[in-house]
């Protein structure tokens, strides 16, 4: 039998290394790796947006956003219960320079701000997010 506390603090380092394995394979183009933050029938989802459900959807999805979107999550409130979870997680949304950017253009800019609403759970293959809902402030 595991302690309790030490269960709920692997569990939560767990999930909030899957929330950093998202932001960077989404920030960095790794589709496959993107889509395997989610169980296979997860949702990512933008309040007043759009939903996108399954890995090859979410795969494609990745695929289709332009260079220079970088994710930092901070503030994570996680709570489990069993082999579920779920997270709220502040975003912010930056845009960074591109690589041949000239000298007035290397500033990274803060483009959004929001919260991550997280469902998940516990896989055979670790945590997976089954619903991610994005709400941005100032909506779409």
């Amino acid at each position: 039998m595991v302690d309790p506390e030490l269960r709920w603090l692997v569990d939560r380092t767990q999930i909030r290394e899957l929330t950093a394995r998202y932001n960077r394979c989404f920030d960095d183009g790794d589709a496959e790796g993107f889509a395997a933050t989610f169980t296979e029938d997860g949702v990512m989802e933008v309040a007043g947006g759009f939903a996108v459900e399954g890995r090859a959807a979410l795969a494609g999805m990745c695929r289709s956003v332009p260079y220079g979107i970088v994710h930092v999550t901070v503030d994570a409130t996680v709570e489990v219960d069993g082999d579920r979870a779920t997270q709220d997680v502040t975003v912010m949304i930056l845009n960074r320079p591109k690589p041949d950017a000239g000298p007035g253009e290397r500033t990274t800019k803060l483009d959004r701000s929001g919260r991550y609403h997280d469902e998940l759970a516990r896989t055979p293959d670790g945590w997976r997010f089954t619903r991610r809902t994005a709400t941005l402030d100032g909506g779409m």
